[in-house]
């Protein structure tokens, strides 16, 4: 049974959440309340929650600014893989994407291998990034530095906005700096990006349009929850 869950399924997805990729419940409730308007998609059998899609709301601009869904930690529990749920869950999920007047789907594949899943179901590589090393700078607040990322973004990207990297300072330990050539956001542990040098490098994301394919040439997503 493909359903979009409510509050009430939240211990559910919080165990699948922790088989799948080792947060605890208390990290999982924290992603829920940074984003109350992600929309959750699950499967379940006699009950219980065996595979979930996440939808993040995202703005996508790429000369218009379109609706985007982010998709997010897709998971299905260990006992259940093998028997295609995931790409049924991912069929309901895009079906209601649609009905709702998303654009395009963007998900980022955790590893190599998830690129040859995710092209067998209509995604694409759209988005490539260069994983440059952070040398810090001037800390600045998180406006700012989306002010300056807009300004250094002048293809097609992923908009942010300040609820977003909030949940990523949280997360990671970010600090927001603004560097001797642009901007950059990372801890002493991770580097979310570095622009301008970012841009360009290796295929990182894909997209599906769910409507009319857009032309996204060099396109950018940025850390996008890694």
């Amino acid at each position: 049974m493909y359903q979009i869950a409510d509050k009430s399924d939240l211990s559910g997805i919080a165990a699948l959440w922790g088989e799948a990729f080792g947060d605890s419940p208390e990290a999982v409730s924290r992603f829920f309340e940074a984003f109350p308007d992600c929309i959750s998609f699950v499967a379940r059998e006699q009950g219980q929650i065996v595979s979930m899609v996440h939808a993040l709301p995202q703005t996508l601009r790429a000369g218009a600014d379109l609706p985007a869904a982010y998709v997010y930690a897709v998971a299905t529990l260990q006992s259940h893989r093998g028997r295609g749920l995931c790409r049924e869950l991912m069929a309901f999920a895009e079906s209601d994407l649609t009905q709702r007047g998303f654009a395009c789907a963007v998900l980022t594949p955790g590893e190599p291998s998830l690129f040859d899943f995710y092209r067998s179901l209509g995604y694409t590589p759209a988005f490539t990034r260069n994983r440059t090393a952070c040398s810090g700078g001037t800390p600045i607040p998180a406006a700012e530095y989306l002010a300056l990322r807009e300004r250094l973004l002048t293809g097609p990207h992923m908009v942010y906005n300040l609820r977003t990297l909030e949940y990523a300072r949280q997360v990671y330990g970010l600090t927001f700096y603004r560097t001797e050539t642009g901007i950059a956001a990372a801890s002493r542990e991770y580097t979310a990006e570095v622009l301008p040098e970012d841009l360009g490098g290796a295929p990182f994301a894909m997209v599906k349009w769910l409507d009319t394919p857009r032309p996204l040439k060099n396109a950018y997503l940025g850390f996008a929850l890694e």
